[in-house]
């Protein structure tokens, strides 16, 4: 029934409304009778929330006061990480295979896709084609280990180049786009990936990698699109689609679940769309900038919208709970492998497949090379299934 509304109570920041436009779809997304809660709040422009399996908590950027921000659920925060240069504004953060925190840096003295682990960040990468970024802000990882990024070219304080400015400056680059690179001993290089979104925002990939979602704020009038693009298997794009238009403020960060819908911050909360693009409903509350799965089976929404960190329980998990096995041959044996750590999953195996599975846990021992869990395992002549499940 399209924009029927639906109230329930809330924690610390008064009422909460659902806007249902797909009935069917949205009472599996989310039980409007769950609580609705601000964690806490920040007098401070924040962005990029991550959820940190290994420990059980949220980082976010809290931009105006130069520093990363921790909050452990339900309302304790701390201060994560502050650089020792001024301006040095952190945005995005999204986890690496390895459970290691990737971050963009926007500010005059950042520019650059960092990696922060044990109080220390680490540049990336710096450059394309030896030209500088403008403003690095959203990031996603995609399961081969490569890193995309965007830079819409805000707060930098730089000029801008056409169409959203006047002229480049030296050194810079020539256009505002979309990035991709990969880890090499810390030292990436970077290569364009589109130049067919005039200021992309936030990124992600759907479920199983086949499209790329990007938020385009920088068509006049029309700040609220989300482009769509296929990913080929060589990491190209094709195709340049508008997938969605939010109905409040700018589209901003992104984030797909486990049965591909898109979750969207928006101008008055998150909007979420099936994978054809039709509206399925929206979490209506404040502006939003961004949010991310986490909390038990990353089926809990946590959304920055200065200037609270807020959380509201999902029925269904986030995209981030996908992790991929690779099989391959190990001389006379067979390899299974996945990134390592994988906080919170377990390695399963069954002798056949469907509902009634007989799966258990794996005890044989994992070893971990190059950053993988590696299980060797026997041939036989009988089939053998194995998946992670999280625990």
């Amino acid at each position: 029934m399209l924009g029927a509304f639906l109230h329930v109570a809330i924690q610390n920041a008064g009422a909460v409304q659902f806007s249902i436009s797909d009935r069917a779809t949205f009472t599996n997304l989310i039980n409007t009778n769950a609580v609705f809660t601000t964690n806490g709040s920040v007098s401070s422009k924040i962005e990029g929330p991550v959820w940190i399996p290994n420990g059980q908590y949220l980082v976010f950027s809290d931009m105006a006061n130069n520093k990363l921000k921790k909050l452990v659920p339900p309302g304790t925060f701390t201060d994560f990480f502050v650089p020792a240069l001024t301006k040095t504004i952190y945005n995005g953060n999204y986890l690496d295979l390895q459970e290691r925190q990737i971050s963009c840096l926007c500010g005059s003295n950042g520019l650059a896709v960092v990696m922060t682990t044990n109080g220390v960040a680490t540049p990336l990468v710096t450059t394309c084609n030896n030209l500088k970024f403008y403003s690095p802000n959203d990031l996603t990882v995609k399961s081969d280990g490569s890193i995309w990024f965007t830079d819409p070219g805000w707060d930098s304080g730089l000029p801008l180049p056409p169409p959203s400015g006047s002229s480049v400056p030296s050194g810079f680059q020539t256009g505002l786009y979309v990035y991709r690179f990969y880890e090499t001993n810390g030292n990436g290089t970077a290569a364009v990936m589109t130049t067919n979104v005039a200021k992309p925002n936030g990124i992600c990939f759907s479920p199983d990698e086949t499209r790329l979602y990007v938020s385009d704020n920088g068509i006049s009038g029309n700040s609220g699109r989300v482009i769509v693009f296929n990913v080929t298997s060589s990491n190209t794009l094709t195709g340049s689609n508008l997938f969605c238009t939010v109905s409040q403020g700018i589209a901003d960060g992104l984030r797909c679940d486990v049965n591909g819908n898109l979750w969207v911050a928006s101008g008055d909360g998150v909007e979420i769309y099936a994978p054809d693009g039709h509206l399925i409903g929206k979490i209506v509350f404040i502006s939003t900038s961004n949010l991310c799965f986490g909390g038990s089976g990353y089926k809990t929404i946590y959304m920055t919208a200065a200037p609270n960190v807020c959380s509201f329980p999902v029925l269904i998990a986030g995209a981030v709970s996908n992790k991929k096995l690779t099989v391959s041959a190990a001389g006379t044996n067979v390899c299974v492998s996945w990134p390592a750590p994988s906080t919170g999953f377990g390695l399963q195996k069954s002798d056949s497949l469907g509902c009634g599975a007989g799966w258990s846990g794996v005890t044989d021992p994992v070893g971990v090379t190059n950053g993988l869990n590696q299980l060797g395992v026997t041939p036989t002549n009988a089939a053998k299934f194995y998946r992670l499940l999280l625990n």
